[in-house]
């Protein structure tokens, strides 16, 4: 027994109130040392909170018989610990195409809507899972690349809604424990956890984050991880501020919520601080059912149409959201039409992932193929030099984007001016498919038309040519 750690998660779940005497807490387990450890915890902390445990476990079939090992694992351990499980299935491959999501985004939805179909069915109210504090340096990390605002420089709160069901409580009762707290604990009671193979993946970047970025930085600064910690909780009060005047502002009278419109006085918008501009018009787009992440550059734009646009203008927010100017109303909507009606290959805002060759990948309405050999059917077909050893990404764009167009004799152009130049469509600008070699923007896909970059343009047969082809999917 370790009675330090076992008292210092039990004094967080009283401190904050995470759990209620009486109730059945779901426990979510996948066999790894984090969620090995939350459970056995849990498991004696279990009588002196008076609560009632059920483990729930998912196969993401992924991993072929690693992921069904993970599985059969977590069984044997709730039988010797007597704990009920619950087990299920997701393809999270289909959930990705469906979804429009990267493997990672569509595993954790698949993970959050099988522990809240378990909690629905068995009657409780809260969801807990093993999150600690090396985990929320790494969110937090990953959150300041991508630009997020403060709301993601808050991190993981230590309750929230469990994602996409807000009637059920998430909690993170390990929150404030380290990782080395969490395998010493594990060490000490022999608790022998599963490995997953996919976490040392570097070509994931929380994985790269965790095993190349914070060790990098803890060279520098020791207490990195500490550091970005504290970081997270001085930006969830601030956080916490914000939203409560987002609220207030979209509880008075200049704003009207019906099921797929809300309408917004253009003067009271306009009158609002800048942050709380972004603010509400994220949270209208939640409102109407938005699930995805808005990028920065999609808010901006919409915040500008919003003080500038004339009569009729329209920004895309992202996920069939837009916003309209109508006179002296803004309007915030269910688009009429999805960008996927387009006949046309587009990614997800914000699409980010590595292709392996040869590969043939799957997306919704379309699928990749990636060959060394040239294809018979001509249709959308993309040839470029890419020299050995060379990581190829599927992308959307990002800021800072240069592309070298073919014939303009090696200048650079910045990209979001070259799609300017080619008239596309504002709101398909951040869906457009981009194939990146080593961080370089080898070519672009418009209207299944490839525009090949100067840099990987083929000189002659000695090279070694990659094939790229989107086919509509039948």
């Amino acid at each position: 027994m370790n009675p330090v750690m076992l008292e210092h998660v039990r004094q967080i779940i009283q401190k904050f109130q995470l759990i209620t005497a009486g109730q059945k807490l779901i426990v979510g387990v996948s066999g790894g040392t984090d969620s090995l450890v939350l459970l056995h915890i849990l498991k004696q902390l279990a009588p002196r909170l008076d609560i009632t445990l059920h483990a729930a476990t998912l196969d993401h079939q992924l991993r072929g018989e690693e992921s069904a090992g993970d599985v059969r694992y977590v069984e044997q351990i709730c039988r010797e610990w007597g704990v009920v499980l619950t087990i299920g299935q997701a393809d999270v491959k289909r959930l990705a195409r469906e979804h429009q999501l990267g493997i990672e985004a569509a595993a954790r939805l698949a993970r959050y809507d099988f522990m809240a179909d378990v909690a629905h069915m068995q009657g409780a109210s809260t969801v807990a899972v093993a999150h600690h504090a090396d985990d929320q340096a790494e969110t937090v990390l990953l959150h300041l690349l991508r630009g997020a605002g403060v709301h993601g420089l808050a991190g993981m709160g230590l309750r929230s809604s469990v994602p996409n069901h807000v009637d059920l409580s998430l909690i993170r009762p390990m929150l404030r424990v380290s990782r080395a707290e969490i395998e010493a604990y594990c060490e000490q009671h022999q608790l022998a956890a599963r490995y997953d193979s996919s976490n040392a993946d570097t070509s994931l970047l929380r994985n790269a984050i965790r095993l190349e970025v914070l060790p990098f930085l803890t060279g520098y600064s020791p207490h990195v991880k500490p550091a970005l910690a504290r970081l997270a909780e001085i930006a969830a009060v601030e956080d916490d501020y914000v939203q409560q005047h987002v609220l207030l502002f979209t509880k008075s009278a200049a704003v009207t919520v019906s099921r797929q419109q809300i309408s917004v006085d253009r003067d009271a918008f306009r009158g609002l601080h800048a942050a709380l501009q972004r603010r509400v018009l994220l949270w209208m787009a939640a409102q109407l059912g938005q699930t995805q992440d808005t990028s920065a550059n999609l808010v901006l734009d919409a915040i500008e149409m919003a003080m500038h646009g004339r009569q009729g203008a329209i920004g895309l927010l992202g996920g069939g959201i837009r916003l309209r100017v109508e006179y002296n109303l803004l309007l915030v909507e269910v688009e009429e039409r999805a960008a996927t009606e387009h006949h046309t290959p587009l990614l997800p805002a914000e699409f980010d992932e590595p292709i392996n060759i040869p590969s043939s990948n799957i997306l919704v309405g379309w699928t990749l193929y990636v060959t060394l050999d040239q294809p018979q059917n001509a249709a959308s077909v993309c040839g470029i030099a890419v020299p050995n050893g060379s990581q190829i990404v599927l992308r959307t764009r990002q800021d800072g984007d240069i592309f070298y167009p073919l014939g303009m004799e090696g200048h650079s152009q910045k990209l979001s001016r070259w799609m300017v130049n080619r008239k596309i469509q504002q709101t398909l600008r951040d869906q457009i498919p981009l194939l990146v070699v080593d961080d370089v923007v080898a070519a672009i896909c418009v209207n299944g038309a490839w525009t090949v970059s100067e840099t990987f343009a083929i000189r002659n047969t000695l090279e070694r040519i990659i094939y790229f082809q989107f086919l509509e999917n039948s």
